[in-house]
Formats: structure tokens, sequence, C-alpha cells
């Protein structure tokens, strides 16, 4: 009878252990997505600096580079990726732009929506667990307990990182002067971040910016 005690203490004793390892977790995920709203918030400056940073240097560039085949009076028919570089510089100023007035935050949005992307979760569905404690991660709005909202965020920040991924290696692969010191690690990249895309979704921290 003192042995059925004693272990039944324990059991007891374990349970409330593994409550409060819950607890803490469940209050840790609280404190994280307060901080994630409100790194958003400059996260959005932040991305926009990213890309307009980028998209002016590369047009100031082309313009050194146009004026000094103009002092010179000769054409570098070689240069054939100037008309790319200075496409590739406007859709940056432009997407930088876009996303800092919201306007092409809402475009994005509409036509990534179509896209087959968010693979994760069909993963997820595979691996044998109830698609319907999916639906609080899948959709941020049927979100009932923390650590939902707290996955559904960290999903958006691989999200934006693919995003940033592509957005980089494109400018790299195009506004390198033909000369690409490590190709394999900048296809690496963008491979990296289409796959993470498909994963995760490419318009997965777009609503973030909002």
């Amino acid at each position: 009878m003192v042995l059925f005690e004693q272990i039944n203490k324990i059991f007891l004793s374990a349970e409330n252990v593994f409550k409060d390892i819950i607890g803490g977790l469940e209050n840790w995920c609280i404190a994280f997505n307060n901080f994630f709203l409100i790194f958003c918030g400059y996260l959005k400056y932040i991305f926009v600096f990213i890309i307009l940073t980028i998209g002016i240097f590369t047009l100031l560039k082309l313009r050194g580079v146009y004026s000094q085949s103009r002092s010179a009076s000769t054409e570098d028919k070689e240069d054939y990726l100037m008309r790319p570089r200075l496409i590739l510089g406007c859709c940056y100023v432009v997407l930088g732009f876009g996303i800092l007035f919201d306007y092409l935050t809402y475009f994005l949005l509409i036509i990534l929506e179509p896209l087959p992307d968010r693979l994760i979760y069909n993963f997820i569905t595979f691996s044998g667990i109830d698609p319907f404690y999916l639906n609080g991660i899948m959709d941020i709005s049927a979100s009932q307990f923390p650590h939902e909202k707290t996955i559904y965020y960290c999903f958006s920040c691989i999200s934006l990182t693919s995003i940033l991924d592509i957005l980089l290696s494109l400018w790299y692969l195009i506004n390198n002067n033909r000369i690409i010191n490590n190709p394999r690690r900048t296809v690496g990249f963008l491979i990296s971040g289409i796959t993470g895309g498909i994963l995760f979704g490419f318009n997965t921290c777009f609503p973030f910016f909002l």
C-alpha cells in the first residue's frame, strides 16, 4: 500500500512538472509572438531599405558606365547585360516603394496567391497528424493557442528569408560584370530561396508588412 502511494506521488509529480513545462513554453510563445509583431514593424523598413539600396546602387552604377562610354565615344558591345540591369534596378526601386506604401504588397498578395506553395503542410499531413490540428497553423485567424501562432510566424520568417535569397541572388548574377567568384554558392542560394518559397509560401510574410 505504501509502495502504491509512493508510485502515485511520483506520477503526480511528473505530471505537474510536465504541465509546468508546457505552461512555460506557452508563455514563451506568447512573449515571442508579441516580439514578432513589434519586430515586423521595423522589419518592413529594413526590407524596403535593402531593396531600395540594391536598386539605386544598380542604377547609379549603370549611369556611371553610360557616362564613361559617352565620354570615350565608344560603345561597349560586350556589355549585353546593361539593359537587364536597368530593368532589374528599376524593378527593385518600384518594389521597394511599393512595399513601403503598401500598394504593391496587396498586388503581390493577389498575384502570388494562386501559386502552388506552402507544401510544408502537405508533408506534415503525410506524417499522420490529424489535419484538424493544422488549421491553427495554416490560418492564423483560426489559431487558438500561442504555439500555433508561433509556428506560423516562424514559417513567415523563413518565407521572407527565401524571398531575400531570390532577390539577392538574381541581383548578384546579373550585376557581377560577368565574373562570379562562387557560382555554386550563388546558385545554391537561389535554389534554396525558391525551395523555401515553395515549402513555406511566397506571400506568407507580406500580410505583416501592411
